[in-house]
């Protein structure tokens, strides 16, 4: 189960259905944190409902002006662009209809003849067939006869056709880089112009231009969007250069045309393929697909894809480290407004979402003139799509900017601890009519020449497609390298890292004023000097930090961080400061979880067994659920033990202690005990203050604690290894 990230300054649209998070099969298998509790047949169940929510809260139906977010760069790209639309046509009518091709034309006839028969029959099945199976070969055949009409234009010398479209060999498939078991039903390639125009083999989503999903029915239009949107899902994370994504949904006769950006999911007026006007304008997607160049189809021009053979020379490193698909990355630095190109040696984080801020994470090392990957130092780099309320270069909470903070702050005073050191950031830049600009939604916008517009505060209005929060496409080089926290080898190693990574949340909001806000299994990594030395931990992932006073050390009240890691006054979005308390919070139950679920594979509990822990309440359900579940287990010492301590793998022996110690630090003090209002009254002076509003004026007093236990505890986990 893929936890989920809360933005605060986006726009949460309303779910009808429970407030749960979708499955990620590709980074998770059942038994592993991120898949907790959740047996395959529930994930899928998760991901239905999830797919329901995307069709029924983000998407936007029946947009005229979506065909020009493709189109070709230039003015007389358009101008061939339309004539070859026009040119294909009247060559499919003419073919349709068993009359003449123009003179000069150069298309030959029995080619398209060829393919004009699966066209001709799709034209005739009306609203429905008995099977969608039909609908792949006639797709095929509608994108192959474009394709060879394009193919004929070139050959006439037309500079315009950048590539041909191609639908693969085979249908209704499972990916070979797949790690569920869902199959797509047609895939579209990317091929030269120089390409046999036929069916090509096509194996994998990283190679995958675009999915195109068939119904039998015109009334099933909503099941294939669902269908479409859950695997396109699988196209960000293969490919680590895709800004955003195109697909095709097939309904009978109907044909359907897809954008999907971070918060957004768009889908074009239906094209009938029993009418010329129809048939036209499935002509005109594919068209203008072949002659738009590569950033317009939703690649990274800034992100150039390598692929690795086995003659590459990898060096000081054995090859089963290296991915098969790496990037060459353009790096550039708003300080220095310098470029500087990495190659990547291996992806540590895919994107894992149709929508949001499609972070990525790769370990590379400077390029010096060849791709392939030498012993110089790794950095890792992060790429994102993080939202804002201001101009991308004067954002406050611009993750750049926090890093940079801390840069300044400790290169002169070095602090015991390791921190996330930046090595370069910048804005992504892309060349738009001439002109260097950020890339950012706006910039997305641009080519159709439509502006977005702010999400206004009136819900009313925001089936608008054009009210899109501004995204901006930020790239970060920093260091060191570290790995997931789960390549921890015991609980004290699991303690240290715990320890040191909110040693360092302590320097940071101490001498930068920063307050990070998003404590999470995914935001601690395990940095080791050697096999077999002691492991450090390292915090990262600034993106929900804000810097706040260093005297008050409290931000603003707002919903962001992770499920099920997030503290109780966050996930009810209470009217009191987020201050470090949250972040600490965020920590017990980060203890909590991993402790329930197991750190090693020898220690993990089963799907059912993790199925009936308590803890299963802190991911499922509306907010108001999640708090209550937790409102009762934190409440007391009594209440954690039996409702959650006694729950951890039975091998530990260091975690249900430090557990303990961090609730009783957090919850079971003699300032503000307790965390439920009404239970156990005589647990606070005055029953009517929610003890996590009480808790507040105390902040100093209950950090200073949770300090000690940390000390306390990583030595005793010092001397247990």
């Amino acid at each position: 189960m893929k936890t989920q990230k809360l933005e605060a300054n986006t726009t949460q649209k309303a779910t009808v259905k429970p407030f749960v998070t979708p499955r990620t099969s590709r980074s998770s298998k059942p038994g592993a944190v991120c898949s907790y509790g959740k047996s395959e047949k529930g994930q899928n169940e998760d991901e239905v409902q999830y797919a329901w929510n995307l069709v029924n809260n983000y998407t936007h139906r029946d947009i005229d002006e979506l065909l020009d977010f493709a189109k070709p760069a230039t003015t007389a790209g358009q101008e061939a662009a339309a004539q070859n639309v026009d040119f294909i046509s009247d060559a499919m009518e003419r073919i349709l209809t068993k009359k003449r091709l123009p003179n000069g034309s150069g298309l030959d006839r029995r080619l398209l003849q060829k393919f004009a028969n699966g066209i001709d029959e799709w034209m005739k099945v009306g609203s429905s067939l008995p099977s969608e199976k039909p609908l792949y070969g006639y797709f095929s055949n509608f994108a192959l006869f474009v394709a060879q009409c394009l193919k004929s234009v070139a050959a006439g010398n037309n500079p315009h056709v950048a590539h041909l479209i191609l639908p693969a060999d085979r249908s209704d498939f499972k990916p070979d880089d797949s790690n569920d078991s869902r199959r797509i039903d047609v895939g579209l390639a990317l091929r030269g112009i120089g390409a046999s125009v036929e069916c090509v083999s096509l194996g994998s989503y990283a190679d995958t231009l675009c999915i195109v999903e068939a119904k039998y029915s015109r009334n099933l239009d909503e099941n294939a969007l669902m269908q479409l949107f859950l695997y396109s899902a699988n196209l960000y994370a293969r490919q680590g250069n895709r800004r955003y994504l195109w697909g095709l949904t097939i309904c009978a006769d109907e044909v359907y045309a897809c954008m999907m950006l971070n918060d957004g999911l768009f889908v074009s007026p239906a094209m009938r393929i029993s009418e010329l006007a129809g048939r036209k304008m499935l002509i005109s997607w594919l068209v203008r697909w072949s002659m738009c160049p590569d950033d317009l189809l939703g690649y990274d021009p800034t992100m150039h894809r390598v692929t690795v053979h086995s003659d590459v020379d990898v060096v000081g490193s054995d090859n089963d480290d290296v991915d098969d698909i790496r990037y060459r990355i353009d790096c550039y630095d708003d300080e220095s407004m310098e470029t500087i190109k990495y190659v990547t040696k291996r992806t540590i984080m895919s994107a894992d979402d149709i929508l949001g801020r499609h972070t990525r994470c790769f370990v590379a090392t400077r390029y010096s003139g060849s791709d392939a990957y030498s012993s110089a130092t790794e950095v890792v780099i992060k790429d994102a799509w993080p939202p804002t309320n201001y101009p991308p270069l004067e954002d406050p909470r611009d993750e750049i900017k926090l890093l940079r903070k801390i840069h300044d702050t400790f290169k002169n005073d070095a602090p015991d601890h390791i921190y996330p050191e930046l090595i370069v950031g910048g804005h992504v830049r892309l060349d738009q009519e001439a002109v260097s600009a950020i890339d950012t939604t706006d910039a997305i916008f641009k080519v159709a020449g439509v502006n977005r517009i702010d999400p206004p505060s009136d819900s009313d209005a925001e089936s608008a497609w054009k009210y899109q929060p501004l995204r901006a496409h930020r790239r970060i080089v920093m260091s060191p390298v570290g790995h997931s926290i789960k390549t921890v080898q015991n609980e004290a190693e699991l303690i240290i890292v715990l320890v040191e990574a909110m040693q360092c949340y302590s320097s940071v909001l101490d001498g930068c004023g920063v307050l990070h806000r998003d404590i999470s299994t995914n935001n601690i990594l395990v940095v080791r000097d050697g096999k077999d030395t002691i492991p450090r931990g390292l915090l990262i992932d600034f993106d929900f930090a804000v810097k706040v006073d260093t005297h008050e050390r409290s931000a603003r009240p707002e919903r962001s961080g992770t499920l099920p890691y997030m503290s109780i006054a966050n996930i009810l979005n209470l009217d009191t400061p987020r201050t470090a308390l949250d972040d600490w919070e965020s920590l017990l139950y980060v203890v909590c979880w991993l402790a329930t679920v197991g750190i090693t594979s020898s220690h993990r509990a089963s799907d059912a067994e993790l199925e009936k822990k308590p803890i299963k309440q802190w991911r499922i359900g509306s907010p108001e659920e999640i708090a209550k579940a937790k409102r009762l287990h934190m409440h007391s010492g009594d209440t954690f033990k039996f409702g959650v301590v006694d729950e951890f793998c039975e091998q530990y022996e260091l975690l249900p202690r430090f557990a303990i110690a961090l609730h009783n630090a957090l919850f079971d003090n003699d300032k503000c005990p307790g965390a439920h209002l009404g239970l156990g009254g005589n647990r606070t002076t005055d029953s009517s203050i929610d003890p996590l509003v009480k808790r507040g004026a105390h902040i100093e007093a209950i950090v200073a604690n949770l300090k000690k236990v940390l000390d306390k505890f990583k030595l005793e986990a010092l001397a247990a290894l």
